[in-house]
């Protein structure tokens, strides 16, 4: 349920600049089209509402959701104004709703249901294409963590591996009686790149237990980071195998890295975005999934050491 949230609010941040004068998303330096004078009534009003919620947003005074419950009922207000009118601007602003609506908040099924209601309004406008594709895209999310939920305590799902900083490792089953942390990356994924140094510390911290860090890609068809545009190796596997040995060198990669025959984005594991990590017993079982590999050091340590004292495994002292 909280990713179905995450994948709403980041569509909503993404898409509302099209929609209103400017939210919170949208800088003074790039001023909506939708403030030129041609603009028709209903979208000048829509306008007015969404510039002062800007203004009380970007004073700082407003510091929750019920602060701008006047502006989200002025909103509201608008829009039953023009009820029973049925074109691209009215449309407009039923997304507009639901769209602040979900930045600041709301009840996930009150989101849901104003979505919904454009896509069953408004049919045919931009509006409820956008409206739709904000619901399948959440759902998918939405059906994606729900499997990995369902994972966690189930035998982690096989990962075969075309090529590895490892000797002799060709699939995740290799590390069975491990502890194996599992990060999921890729080379042009900047978040999975400033995460490195807690990925090298938590690699320093387990050096001589038996914990493996995995880091696991997948071929991406170019190599990000090495020069100042990325390199293409569409169709060459092994120049991007190569090449990330190049890449390792240049990171200062201390952990295993692997490709692995299934996409990065590993639907068996529930990764809809990267950074993706996930922890796996001794056993096989997988125990934690989602996590993001920058979360706090100590919290992760706690989760491993556990498993260490569950099987009997030696726990590193603390320095």
């Amino acid at each position: 349920m909280y990713r179905f949230r995450r994948v709403l609010l980041t569509l909503s941040l993404a898409l509302i600049p099209a929609f209103a004068g400017s939210a919170f998303a949208q800088s003074a330096a790039a001023p909506s089209p939708m403030l030129a004078p041609e603009a028709s009534e209903p979208i000048q009003k829509l306008n007015a509402i969404m510039e002062q919620l800007q203004a009380k947003a970007s004073s700082g005074e407003a510091t929750s959701a019920e602060d701008f419950a006047p502006e989200v009922a002025a909103l509201e207000e608008l829009l039953a104004s023009y009820e029973g009118q049925v074109d691209e601007d009215i449309a407009r602003i039923a997304m507009t709703v639901a769209m602040v609506k979900a930045q600041l908040g709301a009840d996930l099924d009150t989101v849901v249901a104003q979505l919904e209601s454009v896509t069953t309004t408004y049919p045919g406008t931009q509006a409820a294409a956008m409206a739709g594709q904000m619901l399948q895209r959440a759902a998918a999310a939405q059906a994606k963590e729900a499997a990995a939920a369902k994972l966690v305590g189930s035998p982690a799902p096989e990962i075969d591996f075309t090529w590895s900083t490892h000797d002799g490792l060709t699939k995740l089953s290799d590390l069975k009686g491990k502890v194996v942390v599992l990060d999921f990356w890729a080379t042009w994924c900047g978040p999975c790149i400033r995460s490195f140094p807690q990925v090298a510390e938590l690699t320093a911290h387990y050096a001589g237990s038996p914990v493996e860090v995995v880091g696991v890609t997948s071929l991406q068809g170019k190599v990000h980071g090495l020069q100042p545009t990325p390199i293409d190796t569409a169709g060459d596997p092994e120049r991007e195998h190569e090449l990330m040995n190049d890449f390792i060198a240049a990171k200062d990669i201390t952990w295993t890295i692997v490709f692995s025959e299934q996409e990065v984005f590993n639907d068996d594991y529930g990764v809809t975005g990267i950074p993706h990590m996930a922890i796996i017993a001794p056993d096989g079982t997988v125990r934690h999934s989602g996590l993001h590999p920058a979360m706090p050091h100590d919290e992760k340590t706690a989760m491993i050491d556990a498993i260490l004292e569950e099987f009997g495994l030696p726990v590193p002292t603390s320095e």
